[in-house]
């Protein structure tokens, strides 16, 4: 009786032990939301408000880095859910956090991004070191099930502006000149974690100095530094590598643009120094970059802005001007780019008018989407906008249609389409999330105004009685 009392004993201790290791390996306790539609076609990944199929996520609004961040609370700058309804339009009814952690990075093409089943996301880590100081630099990268049943932290690093992509079996990053990633391809799926057990890191590439990269391409173009016996020399190297390391390539170095038989000194004019601005995906897959040249004699000069087809460099380049804009919108390879002018005005750079190129806007004011069908380009002003303008850029006959009149935050994420709808924290509204069609919107029409798309948990009872508890 006594060894069956020993056993019975036993037994219950290890489920006691069971029980409490389930609870400590789940550090991201959750119910699940259910639903989702993870074969659906996703659309505007690296914003703040992603669409697949027939859902739409998005950032509940702004408060900053210094938000709440355990995890459960945050409803303000969470990622919450909602149904589109058959026309497109948002169904306020069906809304719902998913991910209710903070997200937040300073870099401004961060966001977050979906793959299948699967929310990849950046947030704040203020894990506390030894001495009980809470981190104010490192970021998690995590991810989160589409219906919130499983989450897991991917890993962290030390920089909460660095930028990143996200692939579908890793995370990039740049950071201190270097290209860097988390590959998480080995990790379980089927439960939550915060150990980053089965993922890995390492170095794609050292002593960067730029990079471009888009979601909608498996290439990323980065330029590199010379160092060594070399350094000393006045030129860099535009590489281009795949996010999963392999196809390795270099696009231009010293003696690309020299003629056979010419030498680097005898013609510093055409040993060049990159700096990439940005890429463009054409509508066949293919990348477009585009980029600074410059060139030292006595001193450095600039060679202008250019852009070229990813796959070729030398055989394609286009100048589109001679200032070399760092401030640009990619129209891709045929169009070109809406570029600052020497007085930081947007102007069509098509790569015949380089001279005389076609002013779009006026100084002060930043381009944030382009139907280069239409030939439209819609901008608000550089800071504190309270309104969206349209306007024809390649006709530039001042005919500027003003398409909603709401004040948007621009300071931290750029303005987010996708397809017609622009998604915005409004400033007129807390910050919340709003969302208007620039198409079909009419502000003339009375009571005219944006949809406001901002959730707010309701209390459930167990939250009511912690409160009388207090």
């Amino acid at each position: 009786m006594k060894r069956k009392l020993i056993s019975l004993i036993a037994v219950l201790a290890l489920i006691v032990i069971a029980s409490t290791c389930l609870v400590a390996c789940n550090p991201y306790k959750f119910d699940p939301i259910g639903g989702g539609d993870p074969t659906g076609e996703v659309t505007s990944n690296g914003g703040y408000a992603v669409r697949q199929g027939r859902y739409v996520y998005y950032i509940n609004g702004f408060t900053g880095a210094d938000a709440d961040n355990t995890w459960g609370g945050p409803v303000v700058q969470s990622i919450v859910r909602a149904e589109l309804n058959a026309d497109g339009t948002v169904n306020n009814d069906t809304t719902t956090i998913v991910v209710p952690k903070s997200i937040y990075n300073t870099y401004n093409e961060g966001g977050f991004a979906i793959f299948g089943e699967w929310i990849y996301y950046a947030t704040p880590n203020y894990d506390k070191d030894k001495n009980g100081t809470a981190s104010t630099t490192n970021t998690d990268f995590m991810r989160t099930k589409i219906d919130g049943s499983v989450t897991q932290k991917l890993g962290v690093i030390n920089s909460r502006s660095a930028q990143y992509l996200f692939t579908p079996t890793r995370v990039i990053y740049y950071l201190s000149n270097t290209l860097s990633y988390i590959d998480f391809s080995g990790m379980n799926t089927n439960k939550s974690s915060d150990n980053q057990k089965g993922a890995t890191s390492g170095t794609l590439a050292s002593d960067v100095a730029s990079v471009a990269w888009d979601y909608a391409c498996d290439e990323i173009f980065y330029v590199q530094n010379v160092t060594g016996e070399n350094s000393y020399k006045n030129y860099n190297e535009l590489k281009a590598v795949k996010y999963d390391g392999t196809g390795a390539r270099t696009l231009a170095t010293e003696n690309t643009f020299l003629a056979d038989g010419e030498l680097a000194q005898n013609n510093p004019q055409k040993v060049f120094k990159y700096n990439l601005i940005d890429m463009y995906v054409e509508a066949d897959g293919t990348p477009t970059i585009y980029y600074t040249k410059s060139y030292t004699l006595d001193t450095d000069t600039t060679a202008g802005l250019f852009c070229a087809k990813g796959a070729d460099l030398k055989a394609t380049e286009k100048k589109l001007n001679t200032i070399g804009s760092t401030t640009l919108f990619p129209l891709g390879y045929e169009d070109g780019a809406l570029a600052y002018n020497a007085s930081n005005s947007y102007c069509w750079y098509n790569g015949s008018n380089a001279e005389k190129p076609l002013q779009t806007t006026t100084t002060s004011q930043t381009i944030w989407k382009v139907d280069p069908v239409a030939g439209y380009a819609y901008f608000t002003a550089s800071s504190s906008p309270k309104a969206l303008f349209r306007i024809s850029y390649k006709e530039r006959v001042d005919n500027i249609t003003t398409i909603i009149e709401e004040g948007m935050k621009v300071d931290w994420l750029k303005l987010d389409f996708i397809g017609d709808d622009l998604y915005f924290f409004a400033t007129d509204d807390e910050n919340y999330m709003h969302v208007v069609n620039i198409k079909t919107f009419d502000k003339d029409e009375e009571d005219a105004e944006s949809t406001y798309l901002g959730f707010e948990r309701e209390k459930d009872e167990e939250d009511e009685e912690d409160d009388s508890k207090e």
